[in-house]
């Protein structure tokens, strides 16, 4: 079953016992440095271009996390190979929702085409959303689209739920259900982070 290309949210309502994954041998996680924008535009040009549907820009990097050297220090990370070159991104980010309420966001996860299946998601996202938790953050959220699958398991199996937001995301969900074999979530309507 093809599914068409729609964004769609996830909400883990609590940072409770989120797991730890040792990251494979040499790995390393770090966090952003002096300079980094251009690593994360490097990562994110390589795992989005070819889709045509964002452009990764200097300027989308500005409007998705601001200006503010020190937050990007606090919550951005690197995954680094052995040869300490970053092969990866995530950031444990915020969002100030319509009610005022500050978020925990995981945001903008890429690992290069390269080094996927090599089991560096899993210690990525838990130290993100560890992160997050360490931050004070006592829930999290994301978005991402619906032909994402690897990385909807990914979610899934982090406790992330559905967020559906409106009757378009939550038909795109119940395709998803279909192809993935989900049970049904207890996570529904148009509620907004």
């Amino acid at each position: 079953m093809d599914i068409p290309y729609q964004e769609i949210h996830m909400l883990r309502r609590n940072l409770d016992g989120v797991p730890r994954f040792p990251l494979p041998a040499g790995f390393t996680l770090r966090h952003h440095r002096p300079g980094d924008r251009k690593t994360w535009l490097r990562i994110h040009h390589a795992c989005y271009d070819a889709e045509g549907r964002i452009a990764i820009t200097p300027e989308l990097f500005d409007e998705q996390f601001g200006t503010d050297p020190k937050e990007f220090a606090r919550r951005q990370l690197f995954l680094c190979d052995p040869a300490g070159n970053a092969v990866g991104t995530i950031t444990a980010w915020k969002k100030t929702g319509d009610d005022g309420r500050v978020r925990g966001q995981i945001h903008w996860v890429a690992i290069l085409p390269s080094h996927r299946g090599r089991g560096l998601a899993k210690p990525m996202l838990a130290a993100a959303m560890n992160l997050l938790h360490d931050l004070g953050h006592d829930c999290a959220w994301l978005g991402t689209q619906t032909v994402r699958l690897p990385a909807i398991r990914l979610y899934l199996a982090f406790g992330f739920l559905p967020d559906r937001r409106n009757p378009e995301e939550a038909e795109a969900w119940a395709r998803l259900r279909e192809i993935l074999a989900l049970p049904r979530s207890p996570i529904s309507g148009n509620r907004k982070t």
